[in-house]
C-alpha cells in the first residue's frame, strides 16, 4: 500500500459491512491503519441510494410454511406489482436444509429460482439424506442402537421406507408380543427389536407386517454386499438407489419419474428429487476421478462435514429471470427491489459459534492484536468479535433491498426466532396466517371448497361454472371425474356399538375437540413411544408428588433425586443432555417456589377417580388435590410443556372441568368428605423464558353444563364419522400421513 499510495490512489471502504474478524481482519482500526501509511484524506459518503419503503415481518410455524409464505409474497409481487423475478432474492445466513424447503415451495408456486452454489448443501436434501443414512449404516458409521433412534426414525419416515407413526406403533406392538411369546431371557425393548430387524435375515413376525423394515433391510443388505465387493462410492450409492422401492413396491426411480412427467405439485417435487439424485452421482463421479481408490467413508464424511456441493465443483451458466437464493456473503455488493431475509433462528442468525477452533487461529489473531495470552480473556474477546461480525452481516443483508424487505422466522417448540428477528418484529408478534397460493391447483382447491361448503346457491353455481370452464380448457384436476376421495365409506357402523361402554380420559378431551380424527387414530394405536420430554414430564410429576409424604423437602434434595435418576430419563449425551438437565432443574425450582407460597392444604397427589355419565365411564387421576380455607376442594394440574395456554383458554379447559366434576360426583375410592369444589388451576413450569411458574386459574364449574358438554363429547367419540380439523397443533402432528386434509395424507383418499 505504501508503494501504491499516491495522488491518484482512491480506496473505498465501509467498516460496517466488513466481515471476517475471526480471520484477522480489523474493521475498527481500518482508518487508523490507512493513516499510518500516509492516506489521511477522507471523504464520507453519507447519502444512501437504497430507500426501503416497506419492511414486513412474518412468524411462521414451520420451515415449509415459511418457504411457502415467501414464495407466495414473491409471486404476488410479480403478478400484481410487476416486479421482475430477477429483482427478488432470498438471503440466508448459512446453507442448510432450509434451501430444500425453498426449492420445493418455489416449484409448487411456479417461481423460477436459482440457488447460489454456496447456499445449497446436498447432504441436507430430503431426497439424498436417506441414501446417505443407509450408506452410513452399511459402513458402520451409524450404529443401530437406541442412542441413534432419531436418525433411524427419520429414515423410516422417508419414501425409502414409507412408514408413519401408526405403522411404527403397529410394528412395535407386533414385535413386542412375539418377543413375549418366545419367552426370551434377555427381553428387548420395542425400539431394540425394530433396530435388530433392519439387519436380521428373519424376524419374529411375518415380513408383510413390517414392510417398511423389510424395505430398509433389503437396502442395507445390498449396500453391505457392494462394500464386500470392494466397489467405490458410486457403486455403493447405485446399489441403494437402484433397489429402493416405495410403499407400493414400485421402484422409487420409476415412481418419481412417472410423477415428474405427470406434472402438478407432486410432479415438481419429484422432478426436484431426481435432480438432487443426479447431482449426488455427479459429485461422486468427480470425487472418484480426483481421488482414485478412496474409500466410500471418506466421501460420506466430506459430504456431511464439509457440505460438498455439486454446483461448487464446476461453474454453471447464469440465468436471467430467476429469483436468487444465496447467503449473505454472496449477496454482498448486489441489490434487488424485493429481498427476503429468511431463517432468523436462535443459534443460526446470529451464529456465535467459534470459528477456526481446531488450530486456534482466532486466539492467535487476538494475541497479536491485544498482546494478551489469558485463555478466558481471549475467548471473551473472540466472542465479542463474532457478535460484531454478525451485526455487520445483518447490516449487509438488510441493506440489499431498494424498496421492500421481508424478514421471516419459525417458532416451534425447540426452534425459536432470534434476537435479530425481535429487533425487526418486536416481542408481541403473532403467527402470520398463510394465504392461498396464486396457482391453478390452489385456485381449483378453493373452488372445490366453495362448491362443497358454501351456503349460498349463487356461490355454489359460481364455483361450478368456474370449474367447468377450467376443465373445458384442459385443466385435469378441475374435472370432477378425476377428483380423489369420492369413494363411499367402507363401513358405516359406529366405533362403539350400542350396549358397549366408552371409557373417557379427561386428558384426551381437548385433543378430541381440536381434531376428532387425530383423537381416533391415537386411541387406536397411532401413538409412538414416549419422547424424552414426556419421560421428563413424568419424572417432574413424581418428584412433585413427594411433598405429600415429605412436606419438608428442600429444593436441594429434590435436585439431588433428579440427578440420581437422570441417566434413566434422558438418553442423550454431551451438551444436549446438560441442556435438558438444566431445563429440568429450572422446573423443579419453579415448582418448589410455588409450593412454598401455596396457601391451600395438600390433601392428596395422583388421586384416582372414576364415575359414570350416561353410556360413558370417565376415569383419571388428579395431580394435586388441595383444601382451601373454606374447606372446599381445589385442583392443581401440573404442566411441563414449554408454553402456557392463555388465561382465557384456561377458563374453559375441559380437563380441569372434568376434574372438578369428579369432585362434584365424588367419584373417588375412598370417598371425599364432601363434594364442594372451589375451582382449579393449570400450573406451568416448563417455559424457560419465565422466571416463575405460570398459574392459569379456572373458576368453580356449572356442573350441569359440564355434564351436558361431556355427554355431547361422548356421543362424538362413539360415532361412525370423525372430522379432521386444521388447528395450531397440525404443524407438529405425527399423524399427518394419515390425515385426509394434509398433503402427506394423500394415500388415505387415493
Amino acid at each position: 500500500m505504501q508503494l501504491l499510495s499516491g495522488p491518484d490512489l482512491i480506496i473505498f471502504a465501509d467498516p460496517q459491512s466488513a466481515v471476517g474478524r475471526f480471520r484477522g481482519a480489523d474493521p475498527e482500526n481500518l482508518f487508523a491503519d490507512l493513516e499510518k501509511i500516509g492516506i489521511v484524506n477522507q471523504i464520507e459518503l453519507d447519502q444512501s441510494f437504497r430507500k426501503i419503503t416497506q419492511t414486513d415481518v412474518a412468524k411462521l410455524s414451520s420451515a415449509s410454511e415459511e418457504a411457502n409464505y415467501i414464495a407466495h409474497q414473491f409471486r404476488s409481487a410479480h403478478l400484481k406489482e410487476g416486479v421482475a423475478w430477477s429483482q427478488m432474492a432470498v438471503i440466508l445466513r448459512s446453507p442448510g436444509a432450509q434451501v430444500s424447503a425453498l426449492q420445493r415451495a418455489f416449484a409448487i408456486n411456479n417461481v423460477p429460482v436459482e440457488i447460489d452454489a454456496l447456499a445449497l448443501s446436498l447432504a441436507d436434501n430430503p431426497a439424498i439424506k436417506p441414501i446417505l443414512t443407509i450408506a452410513q449404516i452399511a459402513l458402520k458409521q451409524i450404529s443401530l442402537t437406541p442412542a441413534n433412534w432419531q436418525e433411524i426414525e427419520e429414515l423410516l419416515h422417508s419414501p425409502f421406507a414409507g412408514a408413519d407413526a401408526i405403522s411404527i406403533r403397529q410394528m412395535r406392538i407386533a414385535l413386542s408380543k412375539a418377543e413375549k411369546l418366545n419367552q426370551s431371557v434377555d427381553a428387548k425393548t420395542s425400539t431394540e427389536l425394530i433396530l435388530d430387524a433392519l439387519t436380521s435375515p428373519s424376524i419374529s413376525i411375518p415380513w408383510d407386517q413390517a414392510a417398511p423394515l423389510k424395505r430398509l433391510n433389503d437396502l442395507i443388505s445390498v449396500a453391505t454386499k457392494s462394500l464386500k465387493n470392494k466397489g467405490d462410492i458410486s457403486d455403493l450409492l447405485w446399489a441403494i438407489w437402484s433397489n429402493a422401492t416405495n410403499y407400493e413396491g414400485e421402484l422409487l426411480s420409476q415412481s418419481w419419474r412417472s410423477a415428474a412427467l405427470s406434472g402438478g405439485t407432486s410432479g415438481a417435487i419429484a422432478d426436484a428429487n431426481l435432480d438432487a439424485v443426479i447431482q449426488l452421482f455427479e459429485v461422486a463421479r468427480r470425487f472418484t476421478e480426483r481421488m482414485p481408490g478412496a474409500k466410500p467413508a471418506l466421501f460420506i464424511n466430506q459430504l456431511l462435514g464439509e457440505k460438498i456441493l455439486s454446483d461448487a465443483i464446476a461453474a454453471t451458466a447464469q440465468r436471467n429471470e430467476v429469483v436468487k437464493v444465496l447467503t449473505v456473503h454472496s449477496a454482498k455488493g448486489q441489490e434487488w427491489q424485493f429481498v427476503a431475509l429468511a431463517g432468523m433462528q436462535e443459534g443460526v442468525w446470529p451464529n456465535l459459534k467459534q470459528r477456526g477452533s481446531l488450530l486456534g487461529s482466532e486466539r492467535l489473531v487476538e494475541i497479536f492484536r491485544h498482546g494478551i495470552s489469558n485463555p478466558q480473556q481471549l475467548d471473551a474477546i473472540s466472542a465479542s468479535g463474532l457478535l460484531e461480525d454478525e451485526a455487520r452481516l445483518l447490516n449487509v443483508a438488510s441493506t440489499r433491498s431498494t424498496q421492500k424487505l421481508l424478514v421471516t422466522a419459525v417458532a416451534q417448540e425447540d426452534n425459536e426466532p432470534s434476537r435479530y428477528f425481535t429487533k425487526f418484529a418486536g416481542d408481541e408478534i403473532e403467527f402470520t396466517k398463510s394465504e392461498r397460493s396464486i396457482t391453478q391447483p390452489a385456485l381449483i382447491a378453493e373452488l372445490r371448497k366453495i362448491l362443497i361448503t358454501a351456503k349460498s346457491a349463487d356461490d355454489k353455481e359460481f364455483a361450478a361454472r368456474a370449474l367447468k370452464t377450467l376443465s373445458e380448457n384442459g385443466s385435469y384436476s378441475a374435472d370432477p371425474s378425476n377428483w380423489l376421495g369420492t369413494l363411499e365409506q367402507s363401513d358405516l357402523r359406529p366405533v362403539i356399538d350400542n350396549g358397549e361402554q366408552l371409557r373417557i380420559s379427561p386428558s384426551y378431551l381437548e385433543s378430541f375437540d381440536e381434531c376428532a380424527v387425530k383423537w381416533m387414530l391415537e386411541r387406536s394405536g397411532g401413538r409412538d413411544s414416549d419422547s424424552t420430554a414426556q419421560v421428563l414430564g413424568s419424572a417432574i410429576h413424581v418428584l412433585a408428588a413427594q411433598f405429600k409424604e415429605n412436606p419438608d423437602l428442600t429444593v436441594d434434595q429434590l435436585e439431588e433425586r433428579l440427578k440420581g435418576a437422570w441417566s434413566l430419563i434422558d438418553m442423550n449425551k454431551g451438551w444436549i443432555k446438560d441442556y435438558e438437565y438444566r431445563r429440568a432443574s429450572k422446573m423443579l425450582h419453579k415448582f418448589f417456589t410455588w409450593q412454598a407460597n401455596s396457601k391451600n392444604k395438600l390433601i392428596d397427589v395422583e388421586r384416582s377417580f372414576e364415575f359414570e355419565l350416561g353410556a360413558a365411564k370417565i376415569s383419571g387421576s388428579i395431580d394435586r388435590l388441595e383444601l382451601t380455607a373454606e374447606n372446599k376442594f381445589y385442583i392443581v394440574d401440573l404442566k411441563t410443556g414449554q408454553s402456557a395456554v392463555s388465561a382465557e383458554n384456561a377458563k374453559t379447559n375441559k380437563q380441569l372441568q372434568v376434574y372438578q366434576l369428579a369432585v362434584v360426583e365424588n367419584g373417588f375410592d375412598p370417598k371425599l368428605e364432601s363434594n364442594q369444589v372451589a375451582g382449579a388451576e393449570l400450573l406451568f413450569v416448563g417455559d424457560q423464558k419465565a422466571k416463575s411458574a405460570a398459574v392459569r386459574p379456572q373458576a368453580e364449574i356449572d356442573a350441569d353444563q359440564v355434564r351436558t358438554e361431556l355427554i355431547t363429547s361422548a356421543a362424538g367419540m362413539s360415532a361412525a364419522v370423525f372430522t379432521a380439523k386444521i388447528n395450531d397443533r397440525c404443524r407438529s402432528c405425527a399423524l399427518k400421513s394419515s390425515c385426509p386434509i394434509q398433503p402427506q395424507g394423500r394415500r388415505v383418499i387415493e
